[in-house]
């Protein structure tokens, strides 16, 4: 189930027109930001950070490419304008939008308004709004604005909204994510697999992360960015235990269950349970997942949970898939996915 950040990326690869002026998005190892249409060579995915707006990207520090001047950006066509406005509004309004008003004042019917807002953007405005406040949400957090405060400075009305929609972004519960691990002892290990890096990390409760990618260094980084209060340190012997069921799980090997140490929401944790369950070599959908949690309505929650989850290949969210069949998003990209699910099959 794609997230706006995976439709942001795809925009991006694709250099997508109709994304232009929606978004920018800003490039850590150069500290520039440039529009989805760039000509520039293409950024690796870790390196990237999506900001609404050209001064939201500025005021993270970023400066803007000389090749693409994506401050100078105008838009041609009227109802990719019409529908940047209506994302400038989302994100200036704590409150809910009147979208039929706002499409006749812009001279579109709100069905269409809608319809076209969900091509450009790959969510739907609800879901736009629901980022927005979640986005807030986090940056209140990790600014250690108290918990309560945080949630309705964002907009929420509720803190069961806020449970509900926003603390899915977070990957853990509010005060561990605004904690940073505060008190915790994470030990941590790496392995070379076809597959890329993995890297695996443990608390005395039991794993706590699991990543994937190209760059020991990166996904050490990104322990660190997760956990900046924990004491972290590397244990290649204390966790070959670890290692070992990572390495089988990479091959598509069947596993021994470790004890987990998830944090996150309670919708959360019962999606991670049901993932637990499904039988290597095959596959739910997302709608699956969604009913047999009792909740046939939730899918796209199920896909943000998914997507949320800390210990990839543990938690195997590789195993969901879109009912038409096709993959659908993974965190650690389509062609890892790809991979498991195909070495998973293999015949043994």
């Amino acid at each position: 189930m794609d997230s706006l950040d995976d439709h942001r990326w795809r925009a991006v690869v694709t250099r997508d027109p109709q994304s232009q002026g929606v978004f920018v998005y800003a490039v850590a190892s150069t500290r520039v930001y440039c529009r989805p249409g760039c000509s520039s060579r293409q950024p690796l995915r870790r390196n990237v950070t999506f900001f609404a707006t050209p001064d939201e990207a500025r005021s993270a520090g970023y400066r803007a490419c000389r090749r693409c001047r994506p401050d100078d950006l105008a838009v041609d066509d009227l109802s990719l304008a019409a529908v940047v406005a209506l994302c400038r509004r989302v994100e200036a309004t704590e409150e809910s939008l009147d979208v039929g008003a706002f499409a006749h004042d812009v001279g579109y019917s709100e069905r269409h308004l809608r319809r076209r807002f969900r091509e450009v953007l790959g969510v739907t405005i609800a879901q736009y709004a629901r980022f927005q406040r979640s986005e807030l949400a986090r940056a209140a957090l990790a600014a250690k604005v108290p918990v309560t405060d945080a949630i309705y400075q964002a907009g929420y009305g509720s803190s069961r909204a806020f449970y509900e929609h926003g603390a899915t972004r977070l990957g853990m519960s509010p005060s561990t994510f605004q904690a940073g691990g505060a008190g915790e002892v994470i030990s941590f290990t790496t392995l070379e697999t076809p597959l890329g890096v993995v890297l695996g990390a443990r608390t005395h409760r039991g794993v706590c992360a699991v990543r994937i990618g190209p760059d020991e260094k990166a996904l050490i980084d990104e322990l660190t960015l997760e956990f900046p209060h924990a004491r972290r340190e590397r244990d290649d012997e204390g966790l070959g235990d670890l290692a070992l069921v990572l390495a089988r799980a990479v091959r598509g090997e069947a596993t021994d269950a470790l004890p987990l140490d998830l944090a996150g929401t309670a919708f959360q944790i019962r999606v991670w349970q049901i993932l637990c369950t499904v039988p290597r070599g095959t596959t739910l959908t997302y709608s699956q997942v969604a009913e047999r949690m009792g909740e046939p309505r939730a899918v796209r929650a199920v896909g943000s949970a998914c997507g949320a989850n800390p210990t990839a290949l543990l938690v195997p969210c590789h195993r969901v898939v879109r009912r038409d069949g096709s993959l659908g998003g993974y965190r650690w990209g389509l062609e890892v996915k790809a991979a498991l699910l195909d070495l998973e099959r293999a015949p043994r």
